[in-house]
């Protein structure tokens, strides 16, 4: 819970330009600060996929501070031009940050580079891609390798990890 409350701090934290005035509180400027933290991880010019081996689901792909990178499964059939759409706008973006890019990333590990690429959200954003679809973050993911949204299925869709293959990662679950 405390990690969905960072996350919509950073995220509304995200669109604002004004300055801090003379009664803003410690707290606020720490929120501030968090949010900042969190937008650098989540939109970054240099970002890169790479891989964490979780004893649960495999190697999975990630992104910052080996954040596990999701999928969400209604993005396979939401197409433009032979490219896949991000569906997760608004509060769903709140949840499931997307990764933002302003240029294609690049890979370490066991990431593929010709499974990366670009997508353009509805906002104009670039969001960055692995093997067609539109990656995104867990704000509940609070630990490098985490990868808690694994095959959870919650009212945005169901969120799959995916592995350096490009194919869906294993129910660590079961």
């Amino acid at each position: 819970m405390g990690a969905l409350a960072v996350a919509g701090t950073a995220l509304a934290g995200c669109g604002s330009s004004s300055g801090t005035t003379a009664s803003t509180t410690a707290g606020a400027a720490t929120a501030t600060t968090a949010a900042a933290t969190t937008a650098a991880a989540v939109s970054t010019p240099a970002v890169v996929i790479g891989t964490y081996k979780t004893p649960e689901d495999g190697t999975l792909i990630v992104g910052a501070n080996n954040r596990t990178l999701y999928v969400l499964k209604s993005d396979e059939t939401s197409t433009s031009a032979h490219e896949k759409l991000s569906t997760c706008n608004g509060p769903c973006a709140a949840v499931w940050p997307p990764v933002l890019a302003s240029g294609t990333p690049s890979v370490a590990g066991k990431a593929n580079a010709s499974l990366i690429g670009l997508t353009t959200r509805s906002d104009g954003t670039k969001q960055v891609t692995y093997n067609g679809l539109p990656l995104y973050y867990y704000v509940a993911d609070a630990k490098a390798g985490e990868a808690t949204g694994n095959h959870l299925k919650d009212g945005y869709g169901l969120w799959l990890g995916m592995l350096a293959s490009g194919k869906i990662a294993p129910d660590g679950a079961n």
